[in-house]
Parts: C-alpha cells; sequence; structure tokens
C-alpha cells in the first residue's frame, strides 16, 4: 500500500512538472509587448563574438548599426580614461577612450554611447574627451551604484545617468518595489538599469507612471530576449544585438 501510495505520488509530481514546462515555454514564446517610443537594443562590450571594449567591438556595432553602444571606462593611474572592465587599468592597458570616440565620431552620426562606469576617480578626464569630439548628447552613463552617485553628480559633467540596483527576489514587488522607485526619483537619474532577472510589468507599468526609463542587461539568450520583450522595457542591452533585432 505505501509503495502504490509513493508510486502515485512521484507520478503526481512527474505530471506537474511536466505541465509547469509547458506553461513555462508558453510563456517565454510570448510576442513582443507594445515597445515604448524610443525603445533601443544596446550592443554590449564584446558582441557579435568580439573582444570586449576592442577597436573590433566598436567596428562592428556601428558595421550592424546598433542604436546604443556599450563600454567599460575606467582610469589609469595618471588619471587616463581607458576602456577596459577593471575598476583601475595598469599602464598601458585598455584602448585609449580618446582613440574610440574619435573613431566613433568619425564612423557614426547617431549611435549613442553608454558608458559604464567602472570608476570614477579622474571623471572629468573622461567628460573633457566627450567635449573634445562633440558627443556630449550622445552619451550617458550607467555602472552608477549609490557609491558613484555623488562623484557622479559632481564631476559627470552634467550627462545624464542611470541608477543601477540590485532587486533580489524579495525586492521586486510591493514595498521592495517602491523602495527602488524612490532611490531612483531620489537619485535624479534617468531610470533604472537592472539585471533583466529583475524586469517585470508591474516594474516597467510603475517606472513610466513616474517618467523614468527601465533598462535591462544582459539578455543573451533567445529565452531572456522573449521574456524581456514581452515586459517591453525602453531598453535591452545584449551581446547578441542582431539576434534581438530579428525578433522584435
Amino acid at each position: 500500500m505505501i509503495k502504490t501510495v509513493i508510486l502515485v505520488f512521484i507520478a503526481v509530481i512527474a505530471l506537474a512538472a511536466i505541465a509547469f514546462s509547458v506553461v513555462f515555454t508558453f510563456i517565454m514564446r510570448k510576442k513582443p509587448g507594445k515597445l515604448p517610443p524610443g525603445f533601443t537594443v544596446t550592443a554590449h562590450s564584446g558582441c557579435e563574438h568580439t573582444e570586449d571594449n576592442s577597436t573590433e567591438f566598436l567596428e562592428k556595432a556601428i558595421e550592424i548599426k546598433a542604436s546604443v553602444l556599450e563600454v567599460d571606462l575606467t582610469f589609469r593611474s595618471d588619471g587616463t580614461p581607458v576602456l577596459i572592465h577593471k575598476n583601475e587599468a595598469a599602464d598601458g592597458e585598455g584602448l585609449l577612450f580618446d582613440e574610440a570616440l574619435k573613431y566613433i565620431s568619425e564612423s557614426s552620426d547617431s549611435v549613442k554611447l553608454n558608458l559604464d562606469l567602472k570608476s570614477t576617480a579622474f571623471l572629468p578626464n573622461a567628460v573633457a574627451v566627450v567635449e573634445k569630439y562633440g558627443l556630449r548628447d550622445r552619451c550617458f552613463y550607467t555602472g552608477v551604484t549609490e557609491d558613484f552617485l555623488d562623484a557622479v553628480r559632481k564631476d559627470g559633467g552634467g550627462l545624464p545617468y542611470f541608477l543601477n540596483l540590485n532587486l533580489g527576489f524579495g525586492k521586486r514587488h510591493g514595498k521592495g518595489l517602491y523602495d527602488a522607485l524612490k532611490k531612483v526619483k531620489d537619485s535624479s537619474a534617468i531610470g533604472i538599469n537592472c539585471n533583466y532577472r529583475s524586469a517585470s510589468h508591474s516594474m516597467v507599468g510603475l517606472f513610466h507612471e513616474n517618467g523614468l526609463l527601465v533598462s535591462c542587461w544582459t539578455a543573451n539568450s533567445k529565452r531572456v530576449m522573449r521574456r524581456l520583450l514581452s515586459v517591453a522595457p525602453d531598453n535591452i542591452t545584449t551581446r547578441y544585438p542582431t539576434v534581438l533585432g530579428k525578433m522584435i
């Protein structure tokens, strides 16, 4: 008798798992929601199998006509701004920010730059390069944690920025979501930049109702891309912008 009950229980669990899988797959294949005006796809540094923060990446992002490209911005000890995914670059490390912006200014008159801050140590030096190439209207910051806020406000040259927030599972609904909204509003950011796991219809709706943008990173699988498109944020960052573009 006990053995029969156990077998029945296992069978019920198995059927429930199959049902969940079917429902989950259906949800993940939902058609894109109505994307907001100005929706963008950001080409993550190293997109389309190029090297992160490289000239090859910049060339590829412009070749595929990415609307936004993301670079990791940090500084060498002498204050030179460079592109590399490190809090501080050693002497000789990283692609010179000056070289990158020179290439972009000469190769595209429309692509925007998402400057993902890894440090704010010499931020005025980066702003000077942005102004040198007349790209102020095409640049904005991400990677702006609460620890970076004061520096960005003081030395960021007035460029717009998203506030990076880590919304753990318990902070994605109810009070946690309203707390996140308050932090973004109090920070004077133009919106929130968050992991794709944090995104939901209720979150996007709440931020849009308050005049704020929602940017999500990093959607590298079709499953995640479908989910985010159904949520309809203002921006999706991905290493595979051509794949995402075909799904819109």
